[in-house]
């Protein structure tokens, strides 16, 4: 588990339900069964069954769940099904979001919202902040992020808010040198910074000496070995934080599989993290 500058334990690995569509709720049910300790979904219909991951919690130990949600703005919807009046100034579209997902999740609250994304103007993303905030004071939200973000961007973010961002998250892949300069700024700030497209979008990681030689040495798949290396990106920050994955595989038996396999985490040498950096930074 890693340690939110709010002081919350964050997991190492979150089920990631986009794209999920009807079978979200067993896959969401069979996550959870396999042992994973957090979900992240979206107030987004385009990509998110947010009610259907609700109906996969209902009945279970909300305390013992970690749940994480995000606001998506109007640009991010279809204009059919978006979850709240697009039309709306900026803050009344955020408390609408929010509170559709507190209904969905059939919760009292939500251990972490993320912004889907800075919205069109920092103006309007720090006035959609303002209003996370609230919830936060309120103790609907207990810690407040965003995704698909630059640095600059976090930057400014980070320097107007009050709450300041706790969870950053990105994709990991070379097109954003594997966001280096972000992960660090985490790291300065005791952040937890999320992967995404962790697989998907590293065939030639996944292909490579330093991957292959770990997994043939550990006795896992190539996957697993991936996902070990860029957890341990987030070992011995000083200020708390880390590196934690989005996991959303489909299959069984790679979620027990891919849980069994972050147990092993103090496996991974120095010499192997410090190859990887070679190649990611």
């Amino acid at each position: 588990m890693l340690t939110l500058s709010t002081g919350a334990t964050h997991p190492l690995f979150l089920y990631g339900t986009a794209w999920k569509k009807d079978l979200t709720t067993s896959l969401v049910t069979a996550a959870i069964n396999a042992g994973f300790p957090g979900i992240d979904t979206a107030c987004q219909p385009r990509h998110y069954r947010e009610d259907l991951v609700g109906a996969a919690l209902s009945n279970l130990n909300r305390e013992k769940l970690y749940i994480q949600t995000k606001f998506t703005s109007p640009g991010g919807q279809d204009p059919d099904s978006c979850p709240y009046n697009a039309s709306a100034p900026v803050p009344e579209q955020v408390r609408q979001s929010i509170a559709v997902s507190l209904k969905n999740l059939g919760t009292e609250y939500i251990d972490s919202v993320l912004l889907h994304s800075p919205l069109r103007t920092a103006k309007d993303t720090l006035s959609a902040w303002r209003v996370l905030e609230e919830f936060v004071n309120a103790g609907k939200i207990k810690s407040l992020g965003i995704s698909n973000v630059h640095i600059n961007e976090l930057k400014e973010l980070y320097e107007e808010a009050t709450i300041k961002p706790a969870i950053v998250q990105n994709r990991f892949y070379d097109k954003t040198s594997y966001d280096v300069a972000i992960r660090a700024f985490c790291r300065q700030n005791g952040m937890v910074w999320q992967s995404f497209w962790t697989l998907t979008a590293n065939p030639e990681l996944l292909g490579g000496r330093v991957v292959g030689g770990l997994a043939g040495r550990l006795g896992v798949s190539k996957a697993e070995a991936l996902y070990l290396l860029v957890l341990s990106l987030g070992k011995g920050w000083e200020n708390g934080g880390g590196v934690a994955i989005m996991n959303g595989t489909t299959n069984e038996g790679r979620m027990k599989a891919d849980l069994e396999a972050v147990e092993r985490l103090d496996e991974v040498t120095e010499e192997e993290i410090s190859a990887f950096k070679r190649l990611v930074g």
